[in-house]
């Protein structure tokens, strides 16, 4: 289990731009199903933003192609600077 909290309120929650404010408290629960996969939960409570909490669950998956291969991954400021995010000109 992994119990977050003292959030800032200047991320989002996802790319459509769902906020939260610095009261955010997220528990995320991960729980092995076999060798190759995860169970992943998040309760997620802000009850500034939020009327009650809520939750997410997922199954996280080891993939096992031939080849597979992990790629880089860049983090930016929200996302904008890919190309595929701009307005077109």
């Amino acid at each position: 289990m992994v119990d977050v909290t003292q959030f800032t309120d200047q991320t989002w929650l996802d790319r459509s731009g769902n906020f939260h404010s610095a009261a955010l408290h997220v528990v995320e629960r991960y729980r092995p199903i076999d060798a190759n996969h995860i169970n992943y939960e998040a309760t997620i409570d802000d009850p500034k933003v939020f009327t009650r909490p809520w939750k997410m669950s997922m199954v996280l998956y080891r993939r096992l192609d031939a080849g597979m291969r992990i790629l880089e991954n860049e983090c930016y400021a929200f996302g904008l600077e890919h190309t595929w995010l701009r307005p077109p000109q």
